[in-house]
């Protein structure tokens, strides 16, 4: 049967607010062989049915991301939208309705003000000395309240005389906002999520239809510092963005007789205080139920201490709708166990390390403190630890009950990294008083692996929860300690993601703020969003491997979506960076060379070799338990790292220059890659085949980037087998080289090493942190090391999690050829050391599953492919071409090895 499903409009499932030309998308099954879409045809109707665009029959095989011609879309408006496609073989498909709505689509439309409380906030008195914040002897004042703010209360009562027909609001922050329409709670958690605010702040929009009624109604919102105002990054800091809340909200309401009226945040709100005594994302929340302004959400209510609000004139140009899927609570599931420690404290174990929060409900008496502390680990006794270090790093809930008998609390304005909670101030609870909620950004999963190894599967499942758990608005490096948008982190883990996870729209959206964050001379920021506070750390606003993430990141989501326009969108600022990097490495050159002889000197323009690099990040070598010494590593590996991920980033270029059809730019890059590799082999390549600094991932970039001769290469890689045989048979390598690592080693006809890296069980491993519990990918190998020590590394960091790509790619066999999977190469590796492995993906184009077994020396493959895609099929030594939609199924005719 021919059948259209999972559509969406621009990258979405059904989205609200959007404020851009739509696109459409959609993914096609069948279960006949070799089907293609012959053409497609797209209508797009008002909510009275009227037709706003009918592309007409458009002889094409095109299913994803085509954009609308229609008449002009007006603001706050739905519309509906179907596909109809004509397969090749005369089948016709005819989907069901889709649907989106508008937003704001012109500045002039809005009418309502930004409105800021009338209250003085407490200044912030964070440290600002890196040594001093990074030191573990730090203490923050015991008291949250010492360094956090309140919460602000907004409301407005306004008389509504007529049948509602329909009414939408629009709301955005300077904070984080909870909306409330008599009484209903209503959005998204953490709205309106993490941006480059000066330049990119979001709004949603809701149908708050339900929530009107004829008469009396009250709007209302809290606000919570959020990433606006809240402690940030590494360093713990607050008001990077600014230094008060505000809130904006528009509310259009249709009235029956087709009149309208617009609610709007202006000087007639009014502002208060409330039972929220603060709310940080990396502190933590406290709400006292004594201070609950009980009624304010509703007709009538009257409080001395709120105040009209003040007018602020902060402009609208920087506002801009939904352009990914929101965050949403993917899980609420049970605790595993609570349980008290060897300590006596009493601890619940959710059973996985996630990202989101836990609700209590219980009984106690008026004005008990309650904490909720959580943290990732116990220590090898079994006894409760604060394993997450630096300033304002607290990870703490409290409540405060306001009464005698029962109460129930849930954080609303913080998110933690965590497996375990240390409770207090609860006498005997049951495990059923709690409720654990996961949040993250509601990405549709794509990917499936299996296999007959236990361990691998563990792992997978592993990468996925990690993946899952650094998804919230940005792709954040850990979820507890600085939950900040690393470039580094994501551009190597990029495939993984890709592959598991529909991140076109959400990653499309990060570095839209990347392109916001990009500086003057083209840098890019290690972090994106970017804080000044960042800064404090090294002079340099960028590193190599993290700022070509810029390059990187753009090209990996053309090669998995197909989709030309993220290189277009995104080509100004790779150039720039690119220009960046050129110029900082004609211009600079190492003290060390100085007074170097001519024929030395005339390479050094090549090479960018010089200023801060954070190199091979975490060598496990060099790393110690846990983070002991990190920055070792990247002293000892910068020098000869940086200039292979210019070279990796040029051999980018010439691809994205080639697509987008930029001949002139295209040679550029082309001779310059040539001069990068001749300078690298010149001046770090010896005659004998050894590289000037003798790491595993030294070696690994050196071939992935092709920066060794030919008469060499062979010298190069037995020493990198050197290398890992010398380390036992275990990896050593860093951030930017273990993506490459096992493919070097299968590339370069040694497999069988490139399994017993996958498969070792020694520290350092993947497995390794298997063996010892873990639920989510390490920072470090050694965050618990082979003697039992818990170190204070975190235990959610996806980016070593980039080995699933070669999971997927060798042992799965599933390799695409062409931007979007339009042709792929399907070649399991039978000699992976598996009984069977089975796993899928969902394509643009729709489901790619592949099954393949091994017993008693036969091989047996079974493979079904979506319409518009074509597989060249590799298996036990036999090749099959020209493979198409439906079901195939191949045997391996003789014994295997």
């Amino acid at each position: 049967m021919y059948h259209i499903y999972a559509m969406k409009c621009c990258g979405i499932r059904d989205p609200e607010g959007i404020d851009r030309i739509p696109d459409f998308s959609w993914k096609l099954s069948t279960d006949k062989r070799n089907i293609t879409q012959d053409a497609y045809r797209i209508s797009v109707t008002d909510q009275k049915g009227k037709m706003v665009w009918d592309s007409g029959i458009c002889f094409e095989s095109a299913t994803h991301r085509i954009c609308y011609a229609g008449s002009e879309l007006q603001s706050l408006k739905k519309y509906f939208w179907r596909v109809v496609s004509y397969a090749d073989n005369g089948e016709i498909a005819r989907s069901s309705w889709g649907c989106f709505s508008t937003g704001i689509l012109r500045a002039d439309e809005w009418e309502a003000k930004w409105v800021e409380p009338d209250f003085d906030r407490e200044p912030i008195d964070d440290k600002t000395d890196l040594h001093q914040i990074m030191s573990v002897h730090v203490e923050p004042e015991k008291k949250p309240e010492k360094r956090l703010n309140p919460g602000i209360y907004f409301r407005k009562e306004t008389v509504l005389n007529k049948a509602i027909q329909g009414a939408t609001a629009v709301v955005s922050a300077h904070g984080v906002y909870s909306l409330y329409v008599n009484g209903k709670e209503i959005g998204q958690p953490l709205a309106p999520g993490y941006t480059v605010y000066e330049q990119y702040t979001e709004y949603q929009t809701y149908d708050i239809t339900n929530a009107l009624r004829e008469g009396s109604n009250v709007i209302g919102a809290i606000v919570e510092d959020g990433w606006y105002l809240g402690k940030l990054g590494l360093l713990g800091i607050g008001n990077q963005y600014g230094n008060q809340l505000a809130l904006l909200i528009q509310i259009q309401v249709m009235f029956e007789d087709g009149t309208e009226k617009k609610i709007v945040t202006d000087s007639s709100w009014i502002a208060g205080p409330g039972a929220y005594l603060y709310a940080d994302l990396y502190i933590g929340e406290g709400f006292d139920e004594r201070k609950n302004p009980v009624g304010w959400q509703f007709p009538g209510y009257r409080n001395s201490l709120w105040k009209p609000v003040k007018e602020k004139n902060y402009g609208y140009s920087q506002l801009k709708g939904r352009s990914d899927e929101p965050v949403r609570y993917l899980r609420i599931q049970k605790a595993k166990e609570l349980f008290y420690t060897p300590g006596g404290d009493l601890v619940l174990d959710v059973g996985e390390n996630i990202a989101g929060y836990i609700s209590v409900r219980g009984n106690s008496v008026k004005d008990t403190r309650i904490t909720l502390e959580y943290a990732e680990v116990l220590d090898e006794f079994g006894n409760f630890i604060h394993n997450i270090i630096g300033q304002n790093k607290d990870q703490t809930d409290v409540y405060i009950t306001g009464s005698d008998g029962t109460f129930f609390y849930r954080p609303t304005f913080t998110f933690h990294g965590f497996r375990y909670v240390r409770i207090r101030g609860i006498s005997h609870p049951l495990i059923s008083d709690f409720q654990v909620y996961v949040l993250g950004s509601d990405l549709e999963r794509t990917g499936e692996f299996a296999c007959s190894d236990n361990k691998l599967n563990r792992l997978q499942e592993n990468i996925f929860r990690s993946q899952q758990g650094n998804m919230i608005y940005i792709p954040t490096d850990c979820p507890q300690r600085e939950k900040s948008g690393f470039t580094g982190d994501m551009q190597v883990y990029t495939p993984t993601a890709a592959f598991l996870m529909d991140v076109e729209s959400f990653l499309g959206k990060w570095l839209s703020n990347m392109r916001c964050d990009q500086l003057p001379d083209g840098e890019i920021p290690d972090t994106v969003p970017s804080i000044p506070a960042s800064r404090l750390i090294h002079e340099f606003a960028c590193s190599s491997g993290w700022g070509d993430a810029c390059v990187i990141v753009p090209y990996r989501l053309y090669m998995s979506y197909g989709d030309l326009s993220v290189l277009r969108d995104n080509y100004s600022m790779m150039l720039r960076w690119m220009q960046y990097v050129e110029h900082r490495a004609e211009t600079q050159i190492p003290e060390s060379l100085k007074n170097a002889d001519p024929e030395r000197l005339k390479y050094q323009k090549y090479l960018w070799n010089t200023d801060f690099h954070f190199g091979d990040w975490l060598i496990p070598s060099l790393s110690g338990k846990g983070m002991t010494n990190p920055m070792e590593g990247a002293e000892l590996t910068k020098e000869l790292v940086a200039p292979a991920m210019y070279a990796y980033s040029a051999s980018l270029m010439i691809r994205i220059c080639q697509a987008l059809g930029k001949k002139d730019m295209e040679e550029h890059f082309k001779l310059l890659l040539q001069n990068i590799q001749i300078a690298y082999s010149h001046e770090y390549v010896t005659a004998d085949g050894r590289l000037k600094v003798e790491y595993q991932g030294i070696y690994v970039l050196a071939l992935q980037m092709n920066l060794v001769t030919p008469d060499k290469r062979e010298a190069v890689f037995q020493r990198l087998v050197e290398l890992i045989e010398k380390n036992g048979y275990c990896l050593d390598t860093g951030f930017l080289s273990m993506p490459f690592l096992l493919d070097v080693l299968y590339e370069n006809g040694r497999k069988d090493l490139a399994y017993k890296l996958l498969y070792q069980e020694k520290c350092p491993s993947w497995l390794y942190e298997v063996n010892k519990g873990a639920s989510t990918i390490w920072e470090s190998w050694t965050n618990i090391s082979p003697d039992g020590e818990v170190t204070n590394a975190s235990y959610n960091h996806f980016a070593f999690g980039c080995v699933g790509d070669f999971i997927y790619r060798r042992i799965l066999g599933l390799i695409p050829q062409t931007p979007g999977y339009d042709n792929v190469i399907i070649s399991p590796d039978l000699e992976c050391g598996l009984e069977w492995v089975k796993g899928s993906f969902e394509s643009v184009h729709g489901l790619i599953d592949i099954c393949w077994t091994r017993k008693n020396n036969k091989g047996l493959l079974e493979v079904t492919l979506p319409p518009n895609t074509q597989a060249t099929v590799i298996f036990h030594n036999k090749q099959y071409e020209n493979i198409g939609s439906g079901y195939w199924r191949f045997e391996a005719d003789s014994s295997l090895k």
